[in-house]
This record gives C-alpha cells, sequence and structure tokens, in this order.
C-alpha cells in the first residue's frame, strides 16, 4: 500500500512578510515622490529661466532705442533745468559734464521706473479693471511697472507688447490690486533693478556731512568691488586686473565712462547721498537685473536682496532736510539683505537675466 502526502499550499502571508512587502512599497514611494519633486523643482526653474530671458529680450530692444535717442539728443534744456533745481554754486562746481550724466539717467529713470515714487503714483490698470489701493503690496511695484513697461509703454519708437505674447503662468496680480505682474514659476512676483550698484559694491563709508557745494574737504571713500557677492547672480564679468594698477573694469559706469559723478561728488557726503540715491554709485558697472528668489522664496528673507522700492522722496538739495540719508535707498541700488556668509545667504538660490 502507498502512502500519498497531501501538501496543502498556505492561504496567505506572515505578518513579516506583509510587514517587508509595505516597507518595500513605501520606499519606492519615497524615491519616487523626491525624483517627482526634483523633476518639478528642475521644470519650475528652466520656466522661470525661459520667462526672465524673454522679458530680458523685450527691455533690450527698449534700452538699445533709449541709448539711439539720446545720442541724437540735445539735452541743454534739461541740464539748465537740472542746475537750477540744484541750486548749484558753479564757482565750485563748474561741472556741466556731471550735469548732463545725471540729465541722461533721469531721462532713463523716467522711462524705467521701478517703484511708484519714481512712477509717481501707479500705472493705469487694465480696461475695465479698477486699482485698489488697500491692496497693494510694494513688493510687487518692480515687477507691476515692468509689465507696465513692455505692455503700455511706448519706448523711442519700440512699440508696446500684445499681451497675448504672455501666458498666464507669466502674469498674474499676486496681491489683487489690479496691477499684472510677472511672476516666477512659483507663482511670486519677479524683481526689476535698474542699477543695482550695491552688488558691487555693497555699502559706502564715509566719515561727516556736508552740503553740496561745501568748500571744506570732507572724506569719502568707496567700498571695493565684492566680486564673491556679485558673481553669485552675474555671470560673464570681466576678471579682476591682473598688473597692480591696473583699472579694474567694474569701477567704470557705462552711462559714465570719464567719472564726472565722482568728480561732482568730490569730498561731500551729501552729494554722495544726492547721487547714490537718486542714480547709483559712482565709478560703478551695473545693467538692469530682473531676479526670480527661485524655490526659496516662501522665506520673506528668500530674495537675499532689498526690495527695489523706496517710499521715501529720494530728492536731495541744500534746502531739503528730510531726505533720506546715505544708504536709506539702497534697495533701489540692489543691496544685499544682509551679510551673512555668502554660501549660506538665500541670495544663491536666486534666479537671474544675468545667469548664462
Amino acid at each position: 500500500m502507498t502512502n500519498h502526502r497531501v501538501h496543502r499550499r498556505r492561504g496567505g502571508f506572515t505578518m513579516v512578510e506583509l510587514l517587508v512587502v509595505i516597507g518595500l512599497i513605501l520606499f519606492l514611494m519615497s524615491i519616487s515622490i523626491v525624483a517627482l519633486n526634483g523633476a518639478l523643482g528642475i521644470a519650475r526653474q528652466r520656466a522661470t529661466q525661459t520667462t526672465i530671458r524673454k522679458v530680458h529680450g523685450l527691455m533690450q530692444q527698449r534700452i538699445d532705442a533709449f541709448n539711439r535717442a539720446m545720442e541724437k539728443t540735445n539735452r541743454q534744456q534739461a541740464i539748465d533745468n537740472l542746475k537750477r533745481d540744484l541750486r548749484i554754486n558753479y564757482n565750485v562746481f563748474p561741472l556741466d559734464n556731471a550735469l548732463d550724466v545725471m540729465t541722461r539717467k533721469l531721462i532713463f529713470k523716467s522711462r524705467f521706473p521701478q517703484n511708484f515714487v519714481e512712477s509717481n503714483g501707479p500705472p493705469a490698470p487694465p480696461t475695465g479693471v479698477t486699482y485698489v489701493t488697500a491692496k497693494h503690496q510694494q513688493v510687487t511695484e518692480s515687477s507691476a511697472l515692468l509689465y507696465w513697461i513692455l505692455t503700455s509703454s511706448e519706448v523711442y519708437g519700440i512699440a508696446p507688447v500684445d499681451e497675448s505674447e504672455f501666458n498666464s503662468s507669466e502674469v498674474r496680480d499676486t496681491d489683487g490690486d489690479g496691477l499684472n505682474e510677472f511672476v516666477d514659476a512659483w507663482g511670486r512676483p519677479l524683481r526689476f533693478y535698474r542699477w543695482p550698484t550695491h552688488l558691487f559694491r555693497p555699502g559706502t563709508s564715509s566719515t561727516t556731512t556736508g552740503a553740496i557745494g561745501a568748500t571744506t574737504s570732507i572724506a569719502t571713500t568707496f567700498a571695493p568691488i565684492n566680486r564673491t557677492l556679485v558673481g553669485v547672480l552675474w555671470s560673464g564679468l570681466p576678471a579682476a586686473p591682473a598688473v597692480a594698477g591696473e583699472l579694474d573694469p567694474l569701477t567704470r559706469d557705462p552711462d559714465d565712462p570719464t567719472g564726472q559723478l565722482k568728480r561732482f561728488v568730490g569730498t561731500s557726503i551729501a552729494a554722495m547721498t544726492f547721487v547714490q540715491n537718486q542714480f547709483s554709485t559712482p565709478n560703478t558697472y551695473h545693467a538692469f537685473l530682473i531676479v526670480s528668489a527661485g524655490p526659496d522664496g516662501a522665506n520673506p528673507n528668500g530674495l537675499g536682496m532689498e526690495e527695489p522700492y523706496s517710499g521715501a522722496n529720494p530728492w536731495l538739495s541744500p534746502s531739503n532736510t528730510t531726505s533720506p540719508a546715505l544708504g536709506v535707498a539702497q534697495g533701489r541700488l540692489g543691496a544685499p539683505a544682509n551679510f551673512n556668509a555668502i554660501e549660506l545667504n538665500p541670495i544663491n538660490d536666486n534666479l537671474t537675466n544675468r545667469q548664462r
């Protein structure tokens, strides 16, 4: 008689086997989520860079048109008006060349404002939309004006861009005030810095005060060029001089190649205050900068730079004692928000039109 063993299959998994399977599933899910988040972050960065490059190209067309127009424009009347407004004593400052530089910069600023003080108020909202002052946030000003410059303002023969050129992911009214802004792929407004000279010279040291036209000798010195800081946001800059005594190309203002503003400032802290708060740091390279705070922008300090707006009247004259002191309006010049170690500064995550 033959014995037959009956083999029965188990009806389920043991608890250990189930835990192993669940652990593997969770592990694979975590890897997938990390990979998905990484891919999404890269996609957002690329989309933001695409928007910034598009806006940069359109802005550059207008700036080139402005430069061509200035070569043919007689600015003597504007120079005379500025001379009158500043009440300059020409026995001390016979500097028509400096006033010509300032006049050109004033015209440039009027065509490319970056805050509502410079534009004499908010731009007109789209047809059928009402501007709501109570909802406006200053952090959106430069982006709203950037949008207005491109879509509503004719600049020396360059017609406004049709709004259809930008899609809904590039334009939004983030604060609900009725004004559209350019936004990054995280939905946050871009920032526009016209003359970000404080990225190159983060600060200016001085010793005392004085008035425009003062005859006393007052020490006024510039901070050195900071290539480590500016290099984070700006690529393709010329190298530092290799020969002692050679002029650093970053100490040259493209609008003022012969240093007329520095001659105007001379040794007057008041003159330096006026020039920096109204224009830019003398003898310092600049070009316009469009910035996104990148993935860390949810942090209020994510940009790592002072905002390009000022609530104060930036004008300064000998009779005006209420104007901001030196450095108060530095945010308009692209000043760093803090001076932490550069590797820890949120400025490292920024995306700009100067990264190539």
